[in-house]
């Protein structure tokens, strides 16, 4: 079931026009944008209780390094993803738990330090966890997240990714799909 979902979104990704025009200088900052969804009913025939393994964390998360810097949340106006958030909360099967987006520094692979949910506004009963974008000779960007109780659903992954393509993180019952672009400079006054 868990590639039903998958493949699903791998098509409505298909079908969505990427966003035009290559980024500005690099700042050093990166655009973030994600929608959290959710299964409208949990999947059967897969054990949604079971701890996954983290992929691409090697078991080591927040190592005492301090976070990324959170420069600014964007408007709904700045955001790419808002027809494909619409289109999965009306297509009957996923629900949309959060669409959210800013601008934040990246922390130096693999220090593992992420930004928390809540700083970055996104407040959804039951969902937590952290964002991460690191930068090494490859831009990565991960998800630690948990969504409900007894038992929580987990989604713990990091992955390189590149420039202005959607990615998408899963789990049989939630997942993830995210953008990421190098934020173009501020406006001179």
């Amino acid at each position: 079931m868990r590639y039903t979902l998958a493949t699903g979104l791998t098509l409505a990704l298909a079908l969505l026009p990427a966003s035009s025009g290559a980024a500005a200088a690099s700042t050093g900052l990166y655009q973030v944008e994600i929608i959290i969804f959710q299964s409208v009913a949990p999947p059967a025939g897969e054990d949604l209780s079971a701890n996954a393994e983290g992929r691409g964390f090697s078991g080591q998360l927040e190592r005492g390094t301090a976070p990324p810097a959170l420069l600014r949340r964007l408007d709904a106006s700045e955001m790419q993803l808002g027809g494909l958030a619409s289109r999965i909360g009306t297509a009957g099967s996923w629900r949309v738990l959060a669409h959210a987006g800013w601008i934040q520094g990246a922390t130096d692979w693999p220090q593992h330090a992420g930004l928390k949910l809540e700083d970055l506004g996104i407040s959804v009963p039951g969902l937590s966890g952290s964002v991460y974008v690191e930068r090494g000779q490859y831009l990565h960007l991960g998800f630690d997240l948990r969504l409900g109780a007894n038992p929580a659903w987990s989604l713990s992954e990091l992955r390189k990714v590149k420039f202005n393509e959607k990615n998408h993180f899963d789990h049989p019952g939630f997942g993830v799909i995210a953008i990421i672009n190098p934020a173009r400079p501020p406006k001179a006054p």
